[in-house]
């Protein structure tokens, strides 16, 4: 119940940080967007504890659904919350990545009502190589919300500039160009690492078909369907966001590929939680 109510403060944290900086940003408060950053790297705290009080009451993290979904988050926290420490201009970024931590912690709280017993970690011990495949998932997470973040303060600049807002000067954010390359070298990235997860995985569904085949046992595997069908769509989503901004940007806007990195961003949190449940 501890944990539970710790859970729910985070999430509240988180919620309060997206909003003072999104306000900060507006309105060119500086007190808010300091709030802002204070706030949220006092949700990433406790959500550190939180992990940390989890494991320790466990006896170790256990790879179970609720729990991927809880790491997921907590990685996407880190890595927002140590580019707001190493920028001046990290305050936008973690008022976009906030929401999505949030709801990631939701999702696990989700998970958890609906399987209160949880799984233990025979999985690993089946199959070792199943938490670089996880490592590899969340850091292609991280990767892509990154390059969402991105894409969402682009599409909002480009709407400032188009209605000749004089909103767009008073901006603290980074220019046009530096989060069109940010975005792009964090989806080609987490692209790269997707599909090193990926392989990991089709590798290891492989070789449970013939292990299957090999013994005539009638396994059911159609709870990986799901996965691997999203896993593609992901795919298939960033690798046309890759192709349209390093092969022919000349193909497709500014605007229709941050639309891109936003819906990769969309079907990959579904990704994560469909895999954990």
């Amino acid at each position: 119940m501890v944990l539970f109510v710790f859970e729910i403060i985070c999430i509240l944290l988180y919620g309060a940080a997206s909003a003072l900086g999104a306000y900060g940003l507006r309105r060119d408060h500086c007190v808010a967007a300091r709030a802002a950053k204070g706030v949220y790297l006092a949700a990433v705290a406790l959500h550190s504890a939180v992990i940390g009080m989890e494991s320790v009451s466990t006896s170790g993290t256990l790879l179970s659904g609720p729990n991927i979904v809880m790491l997921a988050s907590w990685v996407l926290a880190v890595v927002t919350a140590v580019g707001l420490v190493v920028t001046k201009r990290g305050v936008a970024f973690a008022a976009m990545a906030a929401p999505v931590v949030a709801l990631l912690i939701l999702i696990a709280q989700w998970l958890r009502i609906l399987d209160p017993t949880t799984a233990d970690n025979l999985a690993y011990y089946n199959w070792p190589l199943l938490v670089p495949h996880i490592v590899l998932v969340f850091i292609a997470l991280a990767c892509f919300a990154t390059s969402a973040a991105s894409a969402g303060l682009d599409l909002y600049q480009r709407r400032l500039m188009a209605a000749r807002s004089a909103k767009v000067l008073e901006l603290d954010t980074p220019a046009l160009d530096t989060l069109s390359r940010i975005s792009r070298l964090a989806g080609l990235v987490g692209l790269v690492v997707l599909v090193a997860a990926m392989l990991i995985g089709f590798t290891h569904l492989v070789a449970l078909y013939a292990a299957m085949a090999g013994t005539g046992c009638q396994g059911n595997l159609s709870y990986l369907v799901p996965r691997v069908a999203l896993s593609l769509v992901t795919t298939v989503v960033w690798s046309v966001f890759n192709g349209l901004s390093f092969l022919a940007p000349w193909v497709a806007s500014a605007k229709v590929r941050d639309g891109l990195a936003i819906a990769g961003l969309v079907v990959m949190v579904l990704l994560v939680a469909v895999s954990a449940g």
